[in-house]
């Protein structure tokens, strides 16, 4: 059977804040690793993730792809598309741009649809996309 797994078991094994809960966590997550279990990450709770990082816990960019990528690259992790959202780690990293568009930007690059309209220059910085305006 196939399960979603929430932001609040990724955000409690990162930051081992309530100690029963990450170890439960990090089991899980050892569980999806070896591909015992199977879940599935929606982009809207990526998203959370990036978020609450960021903005709560003052992440740095760098340093939430360093935390999130192997996590992601765990096998029984599911997600909408794993080189898509590597892609736009390194974009949101790299280019220091929001993730939103970040995670836009590596989904057009990812489609082939390279331009797009828009007021928000943060895509100028996404090589290989074109911003336009209506």
């Amino acid at each position: 059977m196939k399960r979603i797994i929430d932001a609040n078991i990724i955000l409690r094994f990162l930051l081992n804040d309530l100690s029963e809960q990450a170890d439960q966590c990090t089991l899980l997550l050892k569980r999806l690793e070896r591909n015992i279990e199977q879940a599935f990450l929606p982009d809207i709770l990526l998203g959370d993730i990036v978020w609450t990082l960021e903005k709560f816990y003052r992440t740095p960019k760098r340093k939430i792809g360093e935390l999130l990528i192997p996590i992601i690259n765990l096998r029984g992790l599911r997600c909408s598309s794993k080189e898509t959202i590597r892609t736009a780690m390194r974009i949101y990293a790299e280019k220091n741009i929001d993730w939103s568009d970040a995670f836009v930007g590596a989904q057009m690059l990812a489609s082939r649809q390279y331009t797009i309209y828009s007021y928000d220059h943060d895509f100028d910085k996404i090589d290989g996309i074109k911003r336009i305006v209506p």
